[in-house]
């Protein structure tokens, strides 16, 4: 009977279940835990390599944008995009610029954030170089990323802002950690990717057929007077990425100043904002020293 007793009294000994509870709890919130981290790992990986696959094509030839016959209604935006890219690579050297940038990652439009950039064009005499310092929001202010073609085995070299900030990490531009939160490696930034990219979709959605164009003076962007180039594929079909694209070119400088998308909408719906991208405070051809692009410059905060 003691035994018994004994026995019956531990198993109700309010402690003993508080103790038992807090211990199930933990591994339900371990479990858990677990899962919705693998869950979101095994999606980024999908949309990551989605988005590599969108990046690796098209591989059309952007000198056949100055060969077009003006019977597609792109062509006119051929013409534009063409003649900005040639300006660009002649006599844009470097530049220096603050860039807005409202992405949707997966199904979920992100928090506009805002960076510095300072960018080196890829010349004979040049390595393609770029150097960001993020400025908003707030979680990600200081965060720096240099990237330089063929430096550090082609790798970034950045680090994280605040607490997370006190190594620097060298990866791939690519890589699983690079991209989360990205829609674009780093590696394509900049006015002459941007226009490379637009001639390259605008040949291969011209091959495939029809779409609708509209071109408009007198857009201004922040304080500059832009072209405004829209492209409108009305229904999703081919080879087609994306509903609406507006693309607003500084005619004065022959830069871009602004890259925005649309996707399809649902049946009753608007078109969801897919990225939306604008250059402030352009200033071309500062004189960009390597220096600017070394992760020990000393008016960096990059850990030693």
């Amino acid at each position: 009977m003691s035994e018994t007793s004994d026995t019956s009294n531990s198993d109700a000994d309010p402690t003993v279940r508080t103790r038992f509870n807090l211990k199930v709890g933990l591994q339900v919130v371990i479990i858990l835990s677990i899962v919705g981290v693998t869950f979101f790992v095994l999606l980024e990986k999908a949309r990551q390599n989605q988005r590599r696959q969108s990046l690796n094509s098209p591989q059309e030839d952007v000198e056949q944008a100055g060969q077009v016959d003006h019977t597609h209604p792109l062509d006119p935006i051929l013409d534009i995009a063409y003649q900005s890219l040639k300006t660009i690579k002649t006599d844009v050297i470097d530049y220096t610029a603050e860039l807005a940038r409202h992405e949707r990652i997966g199904e979920q439009l992100m928090p506009p954030s805002r960076m510095a950039l300072k960018i080196r064009n890829p010349r004979d005499d040049q390595a393609f170089s770029i150097y960001v310092l993020f400025t908003e929001p707030e979680n990600t202010k200081g965060r720096e990323v240099i990237w330089v073609d063929g430096k550090n085995d082609n790798n970034i070299v950045a680090h994280e802002a605040g607490f997370l900030g006190l190594l620097r990490v060298v990866q791939r531009p690519d890589s699983f950690v690079a991209m989360v939160g990205n829609r674009y490696p780093i590696t394509e930034t900049g006015f002459q990717k941007l226009m490379e990219k637009l001639i390259q979709y605008g040949l291969r959605d011209r091959k495939f057929g029809d779409c609708e164009v509209e071109i408009l003076d007198d857009v201004i962007v922040g304080s500059v007077q832009c072209k405004r180039l829209r492209i409108i594929h009305p229904v999703k079909e081919g080879p087609y990425t994306f509903h609406i694209a507006e693309v607003d070119m500084d005619m004065r400088r022959q830069i871009p100043i602004r890259l925005a998308t649309w996707d399809w909408p649902e049946p009753g719906q608007q078109p969801q904002l897919v990225e939306e991208y604008v250059y402030h405070n352009v200033e071309l051809n500062v004189g960009l020293q390597d220096l600017d692009f070394n992760p020990d410059n000393p008016a960096y905060d990059y850990p030693d």
